[in-house]
């Protein structure tokens, strides 16, 4: 009988985080994520799919670097696209923390509640009455920084031959640029000034 660490050996399968500490452009990701090869079976034959090679893979798929993602799955900070007072806008991104989850021809991203970064470290101390040390820890691991709070982008990546620098690549190129995160800062003073 293969143990789990030998059969992760066997077929290839690693895992990293990728970490960010600026929104993903919303258009940008999703413009990716509609290309993400994502298979179509119920089920998956994993010594199949160990043993691709770069030929193996149709040069139609687009963003190969994704095809050996079996698992994907954390929390991800998208900027909003429109920030206008009028209907259809999405300033709600700024303040909610999204679920990515994926596994295997299932991915959804859904909104998982509020980024404690809406609040002062003052106003969120209360939560954590009876459990200080989970305030410490949210403090010192995911308070990434004093602008933004605990808002991050942070998703672990589990599959089988993982280009993580082209993974890697393909998200960074989805954050938001410097001049986008001059705006974004514009709009959220904007937001605060009106309130």
């Amino acid at each position: 009988v293969m143990g789990v660490a030998d059969a992760a050996d066997h077929l290839g399968i690693s895992s990293f985080v990728y970490s960010a500490s600026t929104p993903f452009n919303s258009q940008r990701l999703l413009a990716l994520l509609n290309r993400w090869p994502i298979p179509i079976k119920d089920s998956l034959d994993f010594d199949t799919v160990a043993s691709l090679g770069e030929d193996d893979i149709d040069d139609a798929v687009e963003n190969k670097a994704f095809v050996g993602v079996l698992r994907s799955k954390g929390f991800c900070w998208m900027a909003p696209t429109n920030w206008s007072n009028s209907a259809g806008n999405d300033v709600w991104r700024h303040e909610t923390a999204m679920y990515w989850s994926h596994a295997g021809k299932h991915f959804g991203i859904t909104a998982a509640g509020k980024w404690w970064g809406c609040l002062t470290k003052e106003q969120i101390k209360p939560y954590f009455a009876d459990n200080m040390k989970e305030y410490d820890r949210i403090m010192s691991e995911d308070w990434v920084s004093e602008e933004w709070g605990d808002r991050r982008q942070e998703l672990v990546f589990i599959g089988t031959k993982l280009d993580e620098a082209k993974i890697r690549a393909s998200l960074d190129s989805c954050l938001c640029t410097a001049d986008e995160m001059e705006v974004y800062r514009a709009q959220v003073r904007n937001i605060l000034e009106a309130s």
